[in-house]
C-alpha cells in the first residue's frame, strides 16, 4: 500500500486517491462507483503489480493514485523508456466481473443499450470507414471485417451498410443483444480468442479497446493467426500526447480505471514492431493501421520518451484552466448535438 506522505508526485497533489471524482456523474455511475469502492475495500477486486509492458523495466514514478472517477487507479511512467501503465491494476478475474456488473453504467451512465450509444458508434465507424479509405486499405474489395469489443456493434453497421461481411465480439450481452436484435447484426460473445479457429478477417478493428487488455503479446499473437493472408489491423486508443485536443489539457479527465496502458505513437509502433508487425500509417490521435511483417523491423528499441512525456503533462497541468478559449469544445458540442438527433 501506498504511504501517501512520502510519494511523490510527478504532476500534482490532486492526483492523490482521496475519492473525489473530475467529471459530474449522473445517479446510474454513482451508483456503479459507489458498488466498485466497496468491492475494493472488501478485497474482491484484488489488484496485481506489473512491470512496462513495452521494455521490462520495474523502475518507474508515480503520476496519479486515482482515475476521473475518483476510484483506485495507479498510474505510472517508467523510467527506462516513458511508457505509461497501470500498476498495481485490478487481476483478470476481478476485471471480468467490472466489465460484466459496473463497466457500461460507469462509463456510459445508462442501465441499458439505447440509440444514442448506437449512433455515436455509428458516427465513429463512418471515420474509421473514411481513414481507412484515404490510407488504400478499402477500395472496391468485399471484405471480412471482425471488430473485439463492438459494444452494440454501431461501428460495424457502418461496414456492413458498405456490403461488407460483418462479425463483431464483445463481453456485454446486454449489448450484444440490442445490436442482434434492433440492427440484425452478426455479434457474439467473447474476445478474439473465441472467435472460430477457422475465421479469416481481412480487417481486424480494434477501437479503444487495445488499451483495456492486459496480455499484449498473447493477444498480438492471435492477431496474426485471425489476419488472412494481406489483412490488417487497425488499432484506435486515446492518444497519451493528444490530451490537450481531447480532453481539455486535464491528464485527471482522460484517465480511467479500466485503461491499463496508455500509448503514444511511438509506444505502439514499437509494441507491434517487436511482436512481428510493420506499421502502414499512424498519428499522435491515435488512429493506425499495420499488417504482418514479412521481414524483421528496425524499429529503435531504445527510444525513450521519459523526459518528453512529462514535460508534455507539466505543460498540459500549468494551462489547463485556459483550455476554454479552444474552439475544439464548441466541435465536440456540434457533433454530440448532430449524433442525439439522429437518434430520434
Amino acid at each position: 500500500m501506498l504511504d501517501l506522505q512520502k510519494t511523490k508526485y510527478v504532476l500534482a497533489k490532486r492526483y492523490i486517491n482521496d475519492g473525489k471524482t473530475e467529471l459530474n456523474l449522473n445517479s446510474v455511475q454513482a451508483a456503479a462507483k459507489t458498488e466498485v469502492e466497496a468491492k475494493i475495500k472488501s478485497g474482491k477486486y484484488s489488484f496485481e503489480d506489473v512491470n512496462c509492458a513495452i521494455c521490462g523495466s520495474k523502475y518507474s514514478e508515480i503520476l496519479a493514485e486515482k482515475d476521473r472517477y475518483g476510484l483506485k487507479c495507479i498510474t505510472k511512467i517508467c523510467k527506462d523508456c516513458g511508457f505509461v501503465y497501470s500498476s498495481p491494476r485490478m487481476t483478470e478475474n476481478s476485471y471480468a466481473e467490472f466489465y460484466d456488473s459496473e463497466y457500461r453504467r460507469l462509463y456510459v451512465g445508462t442501465e441499458t443499450p439505447g440509440e444514442v450509444f448506437f449512433k455515436d458508434q455509428l458516427f465513429r465507424g463512418e471515420r474509421i470507414y473514411k481513414y481507412l479509405q484515404s490510407k488504400g486499405v478499402i477500395q472496391n474489395q468485399k471484405l471480412k471485417i471482425l471488430e473485439i469489443g463492438c459494444g452494440a456493434g454501431g461501428i460495424l453497421e457502418c461496414f456492413k451498410s458498405h456490403g461488407y461481411e460483418v462479425l463483431g465480439m464483445d463481453l456485454g450481452e446486454e449489448y450484444l443483444t440490442f445490436g442482434f436484435e434492433k440492427y440484425g447484426l452478426n455479434l457474439k460473445k467473447g474476445g478474439l480468442k473465441d472467435v472460430d479457429s477457422g475465421y479469416k478477417a481481412d480487417i481486424i478493428i480494434y477501437s479503444h479497446v487495445l488499451e483495456h487488455l492486459l496480455d499484449l503479446p498473447s493477444e498480438l499473437s492471435l492477431i496474426k493467426q485471425t489476419l488472412s493472408k494481406n489483412g490488417v489491423v487497425y488499432i484506435e486508443v486515446p492518444g497519451l500526447k493528444f490530451i490537450h485536443s481531447t480532453y481539455d489539457m486535464n491528464f485527471l479527465k482522460y484517465l480511467q480505471n479500466a485503461h491499463t496502458f496508455h500509448f503514444t505513437k511511438n509506444s505502439l509502433v514499437r509494441l507491434f514492431s517487436s511482436n512481428g508487425f510493420s506499421n502502414i500509417d499512424a498519428d499522435e490521435q491515435i488512429r493506425s493501421v499495420f499488417h504482418v511483417a514479412t521481414e524483421s523491423n528496425n524499429f529503435p528499441q531504445n527510444n525513450n520518451e521519459f523526459n518528453e512525456i512529462i514535460s508534455y503533462l507539466t505543460k498540459n497541468e500549468k494551462f489547463r484552466h485556459f483550455n476554454f478559449l479552444k474552439f475544439k469544445k464548441f466541435k465536440w458540442f456540434i457533433k454530440s448535438t448532430i449524433i442525439k438527433l439522429r437518434s430520434k
